[in-house]
């Protein structure tokens, strides 16, 4: 198993993306992060940092007279976090090959039903079924886990805990990396996927647009127990979250404080503070970024375009 991970920021920003001076040295983008294992690359989230980055998958594929073969793991269909969905190149590709794994709500029959009622006349003007690449959609939650075999592009969906699917579990030796997902109720207004992602020793939690409990979420702080790294929600201050006449909690989201709560608790390695406020400039994220070390001393504020090893 190898243990070149990686984990890239496309996108940080919360709600929608932003542009200006104040906002060149984090970046403007809204969510999309991925995490590599070797040769193996899979996506977090389709807001609009995914479009930059589809511009390279389809420049290195043509590079290297490959096909494009990627997995979007969604972690809720929240515009922000969706996008750059209909602008990410590999879809109009006809030989790239899309698996795209997201929440089922209860008004729709699918994940892949939801999708397709958002990106259609006459919101957008191109249909999901006229973008060229295969596409496949599965709905994913608590009871699921997704493995990428060796040597095999095409994931492997399993009800891990089910008798019945028993036989489907791979052997260890064969995974290159496993997602694992926790489902969150504290986001309006239908909850959020969190994931984790396990690639030989190392592991990799993605928990976007979450907001904490009193004393804590204890779910997720199991979910994410001594990971090399998460990826947390911290879009408010403390004073932006609590200040009338408009307070922000019960809005779905962090504060600092509440980040590294949870990063205590879990004993992660390190803390990611994500899903910035769009209306933070760089010198707000840069007192963001000394508040969550002064927090948890292995804590940073994403930017776009950043890589981290683990």
């Amino acid at each position: 198993m190898t243990s070149d991970v990686s984990v890239t920021i496309h996108g940080s920003r919360g709600s929608y993306p932003v542009c200006g001076q104040e906002f060149t040295r984090y970046g403007g983008n809204t969510s999309c992060v991925s995490v590599r294992a070797g040769d193996r690359e899979i996506i977090f989230d389709a807001g609009s940092g995914i479009i930059e980055y589809g511009r390279d998958l389809v420049k290195n594929a043509f590079a290297n007279d490959r096909p494009i073969h990627t997995s979007i793991f969604f972690s809720h269909t929240h515009f922000d976090h969706l996008i750059g969905l209909p602008y990410f190149p590999p879809v109009y590709i006809p030989n790239a090959t899309l698996h795209l794994f997201g929440p089922r709500y209860g008004s729709q029959q699918s994940f892949e039903e939801t999708i397709h009622d958002l990106i259609r006349s006459p919101y957008y003007p191109v249909a999901l079924n006229e973008m060229t690449a295969l596409k496949h959609f599965y709905d994913i939650g608590e009871v699921d886990r997704v493995y990428f075999l060796r040597d095999r592009p095409e994931p492997l969906l399993v009800r891990a805990t089910h008798p019945s699917q028993a036989h489907l579990r791979p052997d260890p030796s064969e995974v290159e990396m496993e997602v694992h997902c926790l489902r969150g109720y504290n986001h309006p207004k239908s909850g959020v996927n969190m994931y984790k992602v396990i690639a030989g020793s190392r592991t990799f939690v993605y928990a976007t647009d979450t907001e904490g409990y009193v004393h804590g979420d204890r779910r997720l702080a199991e979910f994410a127990r001594g990971a090399d790294l998460i990826v947390h929600d911290a879009m408010y201050t403390e004073a932006h979250y609590t200040s009338m006449p408009a307070p922000t909690q019960g809005y779905g989201h962090s504060t600092v404080a509440i980040a590294a709560e949870l990063a205590r608790q879990a004993q992660v390695k390190r803390l990611c503070l994500f899903h910035h406020d769009p209306k933070s400039t760089d010198e707000d994220l840069d007192a963001i970024d000394a508040l969550g070390k002064s927090h948890f001393a292995e804590s940073f504020a994403a930017r776009d375009g950043l890589t981290v090893a683990l």
